[in-house]
């Protein structure tokens, strides 16, 4: 939410190096490049550091070919730009600022992403106008000298902060308080109830506006002796009163708050949201209302430095909890920012916002653009109107359609007013909007019959419940009921990571992954989310789908408690019946060994030893508390397996059993390298994170060609940033490919990954096992099978199966690999 982003489409090819050199020159000329944020005595402190060691980031793919089209498409470009924009910042390491040059083919973008709480869009424009200055004297071979490529010294932003943080004086206080007394916030009506809170999931639109409304708007300013703006302002107050928000009601304006030609100059934030309130009466006229807005504009233009929090503290408590939550309706004039830009001499155009968040419930933001053309917000402009909105709104509350029935009621009232006439009474608008009072938000209103619907056939599905079964055959592609298992309608690994992503975005509500997972079905969902007692009794499976073993035998089972120390139950089978202990691969849990489980006769009970996060990471500690968990149970497992690391750790618990004097069950090793490997620490860095991730998705060819700087050629300053880059594009790419990912879960994903590869690179093994071993190879090579018959002192038997290395545990695969288990404990049990 506290984030901006400008997507600046660059007309020619950028080098790299130089363009990097000229993003360093900036950030040291400007203090609030160097700001940082520290804690001091429980209050966050400015702090302006004398230096802010930064780099450019690179993310390229090359021209793409006919096997990666996901490479040439806008699409990928806006959901990258989109990842860099949500992309945290450490407050306490300037520059909170980010340069990132984005190439795919032939197109090359420039994403810059700031920190709210150090630069605006006015500072934004003068960054960009300082890069294309530095930018240009490295490519005439200036010396790196700020000295030599600056003609003017940068305006110090100390001295504004300093005046932003006085305290406001008596008058200050008093004009607001008579502005604001008895004032409530104006709002659209709510599509759907929903808490109002800033950084709410949102999205951007722009509407281009028809030629006729700049007209309309140059031609009222004329006649009522205004800025362009204050019509513009006019308009939004009228349709907001019109559509329901009566009495005086306020909406949020957003200031620049430059004052002075210093403050014009000064790289900074600067701006300032202020409450603008009037009484729109439906007997006023139009031009009635815009001579107040402008007024409005005019008298409170000395007083628009003071924040929200000192504005409302005289008012009365009452007035105070109407307003003091901030505006929910925005209108702001960004005028020519955004125009004039470019780099190396050449022009470049600023795409619409990436941002994903709402800062309240509509946030209107009005360029110019006189020549009408391109696909970009800037442009010249003569200041006769926007002819570009962008709007930024809140989608939990707000549909798109009530947001561009707003934008067509502005337009027609603007256009209707061109000309002086009669009361607004005489004005149709279909908007509909409110005031809002202290308390809880009023209701959604009933729809009316025109808008009413059929009802579903189960009404005990409607709301949050049904939606739910909703996301779900959206996910997995099939009609949903509320006990079908997930992994029986062939849902797989990473589409749990789109499923878990989109059910709490849509309940507000965290999964506990782990505890779903031992029930995966709709009804488990909703009651880890509160929602349980709307869902309808238990249904059959869906119809076309197997039953998984465990949903079987056990129909009305309450799932276990989830255990502290790792140990998983991936089907409970019968007892008596057979038991085969799997161990976690790599940077995974319990998930890749679905389809195997699911392929074993309902007899057998399957468990799975996830990483349990204990102190001891290396795999020699991990293979003895996953084997105290076992022998906790009173026995140990009829087979004894793994994939990737898994195939190593089930190998050291087996040491350990064997020196114990136990006897060893039979071991099932998939496609894991063996314990005298030596492994590359490379392993463990984020690229090679990515290439597994990418690998196990199916979207290996959409890996980048370029991701710099990269974990290990990255400085310490910047490893951090370098492993945020990767996140960022990683999520990109697998939202490309239909997975709705999110970047912490891959971020805890990435810190197992790595904890894993560690414990591998500094794992060797001790001594070869009595046991029957069967080994199934995919990507492990000849040596890597002649390496494990070392550490068998029996005959290793070896099946090497026609798939890579993720392959192995789907579909016909991971079939083959239930009956090889079952094959395996079958010789075992002869005598």
């Amino acid at each position: 939410m506290y984030h901006l982003t400008w997507r600046i489409r660059v007309t020619a090819p950028l080098d790299a190096e130089l363009l990097g050199r000229a993003w360093q020159l900036v950030v040291d000329r400007h203090e609030a490049l160097r700001t940082g944020f520290a804690r001091r005595d429980g209050a966050l402190v400015q702090v302006i550091h004398g230096a802010a060691e930064t780099e450019l980031e690179r993310l390229g793919w090359r021209a793409p070919g006919d096997d990666a089209p996901p490479r040439a498409s806008d699409a990928l470009l806006e959901e990258l730009a989109t990842q860099l924009h949500t992309r945290p910042f450490d407050l306490e390491s300037p520059p909170l600022a980010r340069a990132t040059l984005v190439t795919v083919g032939e197109r090359q973008e420039l994403v810059i992403t700031v920190h709210h709480m150090v630069l605006d869009g006015w500072a934004l424009q003068l960054v960009m106008s300082d890069l294309e200055t530095a930018y240009r004297a490295q490519l005439d071979g200036t010396p790196p000298n700020r000295g030599r490529i600056f003609t003017e010294p940068a305006e110090p932003y100390r001295p504004f902060a300093d005046r932003a943080r006085q305290p406001p004086t008596p008058a200050e206080r008093e004009f607001w308080t008579r502005q604001l007394r008895d004032t409530r916030l104006a709002a659209l009506r709510p599509d759907r109830p929903a808490s109002a809170r800033p950084g709410a999931t949102g999205a951007v639109l722009r509407h281009r506006r028809p030629a006729a409304v700049g007209a309309a708007v140059a031609e009222i300013a004329a006649r009522v002796g205004c800025t362009p703006f204050a019509v513009q302002l006019a308009a939004l107050r009228a349709v907001l009163a019109l559509g329901g928000a009566g009495g005086r009601s306020a909406v949020g304006v957003v200031v620049a708050n430059r004052m002075t030609p210093q403050d014009q100059r000064c790289v900074g934030y600067c701006g300032n949201v202020v409450l603008l309130a009037d009484t729109v009466a439906s007997s006023d006229t139009f031009d009635e209302v815009v001579g107040r807005a402008r007024d409005a504009l005019w008298e409170s233009l000395p007083f628009q430095h003071l924040p929200l929090s000192d504005v409302v503290t005289d008012l009365p408590a009452t007035d105070r909890a109407a307003l003091g939550t901030g505006p929910e309706i925005l209108i702001t004039y960004h005028g020519q920012i955004g125009s004039g830009l470019a780099l190396g001499g050449r022009p470049a155009e600023l795409l619409p916002s990436p941002s994903t968040s709402a800062r309240c419930q509509v946030l209107l933001g009005l360029f110019e653009d006189a020549d009408g053309e391109g696909d970009g917000v800037g442009g010249g402009g003569d200041g006769s109107g926007a002819a570009t909105i962008e709007v930024e709104y809140d989608t939990g509350r707000l549909d798109e359609a009530t947001v561009r029935g707003l934008l067509t009621d502005l337009d027609r009232l603007l256009i209707d007013s061109a000309r002086a006439g009669g009361p607004l009474s005489a004005v149709t608008t279909g908007t509909r909007a409110e005031t809002i009072e202290p308390g809880p938000r009023s209701p959604v209103p009933a729809p009316t019959s025109a808008q009413v619907s059929e009802p579903p056939a189960d009404a005990s599905q409607e709301g949050v419940d049904q939606q739910l079964l909703d996301i779900w055959g959206r996910v997995l592609g099939v009609p949903v009921q509320p006990d079908d298992d997930f992994f029986a309608l062939d849902g797989h690994s990473l589409q749990v990571l789109e499923l878990i992503a989109s059910v709490e975005e849509a309940t507000g509500q965290q999964v506990d992954v782990a505890d779903w997972l031992d029930q995966p079905t709709p009804r488990r969902m909703a009651e880890l989310t509160g929602h349980a007692p709307q869902l309808p009794d238990a249904t059959p499976a869906h119809p076309a789908s197997p039953v998984h073993p465990a949903s079987s035998a056990h129909p009305a089972s309450v799932p276990p408690p989830e255990r502290s120390d790792g140990l998983r139950v991936l089907s409970p089978g019968e007892p008596g019946g057979p038991h085969l202990h799997l161990v976690h691969g790599a940077g995974v849990g319990r998930l890749p060994y679905r389809e195997v489980a699911d392929g074993l006769p309902s007899a057998w009970r399957v468990t799975v030893s996830e990483d349990d996060g204990g102190s001891d990471g290396t795999l020699a500690g991990m293979a003895e508390r996953y084997l105290d968990s076992l022998l906790a149970e009173g026995q140990l497992p009829d087979v004894l397996g793994g994939w990737s690391m898994g195939g190593l750790l089930a190998h050291a618990m087996a040491e350990r059993v064997q020196r114990a004097g136990h006897r060893v069950p039979p071991l099932l090793i998939l496609d894991a390298p063996p314990p005298d490997h030596v492994y590359d620490l490379q392993a463990a860095d984020f690229g090679f994170f990515m290439d597994c991730v990418l690998r196990g998705a199916g979207a290996a060819h959409t890996r980048p060609d370029e991701l710099s700087p990269t974990d290990h050629h990255s400085t310490r300053h910047s490893t951090h940033h370098s492993t945020e880059l990767g996140i960022a594009a990683l999520t990109a790419l697998l939202r490309r490919a239909g997975l709705d990912t999110r970047p912490d879960a891959l971020r805890e994903r990435f810190a197992l990954h790595h904890r894993h590869q560690v414990a591998m690179a500094a794992y060797q093994g001790v001594c070869a096992v009595d046991a029957a071993v069967l080994l199934v190879a995919a990507d492990l090579d000849d040596g890597g099978v002649r390496q494990w018959e070392r550490w068998s002192s029996r005959e290793l038997s070896t099946v090497r199966v026609p798939t890579d290395h993720y392959g192995l545990l789907r579909g016909d695969h991971a079939r083959r690999v239930a009956g090889l288990a079952t094959g395996l404990l079958a010789p075992a049990a002869k005598p």
